[in-house]
Formats: structure tokens, C-alpha cells, sequence
């Protein structure tokens, strides 16, 4: 009976410990919380600033008092902010979750264009499809039929997208989602009538995201709420 006893308990031990090693890993996805303050080199809070996630722009940016608080991937390599004022400044993640920045004006930093990204080779490419302002813009059932309509490269069926390479497709993966700089699961209740841009990351431009990024990526950047109501 006394060893009975024990191989019960040791059974119990060996489910509690399994259990926490399931919650720990479906954990690992969740996006990290990054806050912080910009200043520039006066000490001064700088408002309005925008923030950036591995050169993808995101809808944060900086309060009157110059903090900020945005969510991540955990796969998110570096976090930029850019101010049109006091230019740009850029540091590694590495899990970090406190960063704060100090900018000094530079006409290069300030004049520093959108959604710029990492050098591609020629064979990895970049497709963006945006949608000019002061134009109506078409009324699409849903997300898919957005990206089927405004953007190249890519094979849509259903809910199904498929990103081509060179001359084939990858096949029946399907390719990393991430919206204003975080990873998503699912992009099905995307309004597109919110949406600013989408880009289409390929080769090198998606390796930032390590294997996840193996099937390409759907980058799709949401408008801010001024540009809503344009």
C-alpha cells in the first residue's frame, strides 16, 4: 500500500510539471510590452513621434509627455522611433522591456522616408500596395479580396494566400501575418477600409522575422485615427 502511495504522488508531480511545460510554451507567442519615454537633447518630451517595429511602421506614437507603451512580437529584433522635428533613433529589443530614446535633429534623420527596410538582393523583393489619399477607396468584402485585388505576387482563394517566389509558389503554406509590426494569428476581421498599406516581404526582407518568415510575409500597416477620418 505505502508504495502505492508513492507512485501516485510521483504521477501527480509528473502531470503538474507537464502542464506548466504546455502554459510555458504556448506562452513563448504572446507579444511583449515595451514602454518608454523620447526625449530630445534638450531633456525635453517629444510628442507625436512615431514608432517603428524592424522598419515596419506602427499605429504608436508618443504622448504630450513623450512616453509610449506598444506591444511586440517576440521575434521583433529592433524598435525605431522617428520624429519629422528631431530625426530617428534606433535599438536592439533583445528583451528589453524599458527603452528609452534621446534624439538630436540631423536633416538626413528628419527627411528619413516611411517603411524604408533592409537592403534585398534581387532576387527578394518588396511589394506595397497603398492607398492614395484624397481618393475614394473601393469597397471590398473582406481583407482577401483586398489583397487579391491591390497586390502582385500573391495567389488568393477563399482565406487562403499564397505568396509566389521567383517563378512558383510556395505552395499550400501559408505566409506569417503581422500587422503594424506585431504577428498575428488570423487578419479575418481586418476592415479594409482601415487599412493604409500592405507589403509583401520575401527573401531576405522577411528573414528579420528568423522561420516564421520562411513562407514570405503579409505586412499590412492600419491607418491612425486622423488618417480614418480623411
Amino acid at each position: 500500500m505505502k508504495w502505492n502511495g508513492i507512485l501516485v504522488l510521483v504521477f501527480a508531480i509528473c502531470l503538474t510539471q507537464m502542464g506548466f511545460g504546455q502554459k510555458a510554451g504556448k506562452g513563448s507567442d504572446k507579444p511583449v510590452t515595451i514602454t518608454g519615454k523620447v526625449l530630445n537633447r534638450d531633456n525635453n518630451p517629444v510628442a507625436g513621434a512615431v514608432l517603428y517595429v524592424d522598419n515596419v511602421k506602427t499605429s504608436t506614437t508618443t504622448k504630450n509627455n513623450g512616453s509610449y507603451k506598444i506591444k511586440v512580437s517576440p521575434l521583433a529584433l529592433n524598435l525605431e522611433v522617428r520624429s519629422s522635428e528631431f530625426g530617428s533613433s534606433t535599438t536592439a529589443i533583445s528583451g528589453k522591456t524599458a527603452i528609452n530614446f534621446i534624439l538630436e535633429r540631423t536633416d538626413n534623420l528628419a527627411s528619413k522616408p516611411d517603411n524604408t527596410v533592409k537592403e534585398a538582393r534581387p532576387q527578394d523583393s518588396i511589394k506595397k500596395s497603398s492607398r492614395p489619399k484624397g481618393k475614394k477607396m473601393n469597397t471590398y468584402n473582406d481583407i482577401y479580396q483586398m489583397i487579391r485585388c491591390e497586390v502582385s505576387g500573391v495567389v488568393v482563394s477563399g482565406r487562403s494566400v499564397q505568396i509566389q517566389q521567383g517563378h512558383s509558389f510556395f505552395g499550400s503554406s501559408t505566409p506569417l501575418f503581422v500587422v503594424n509590426g506585431v504577428i498575428v494569428q488570423s487578419i479575418d476581421n481586418i476592415n479594409p477600409l482601415e487599412v493604409k498599406s500592405i507589403a509583401v516581404l520575401k527573401g531576405t526582407s522577411a528573414a528579420i522575422y528568423g522561420v516564421n518568415g520562411t513562407n514570405g510575409v503579409i505586412s499590412i500597416t492600419l491607418k491612425n485615427g486622423t488618417e480614418r477620418e480623411e
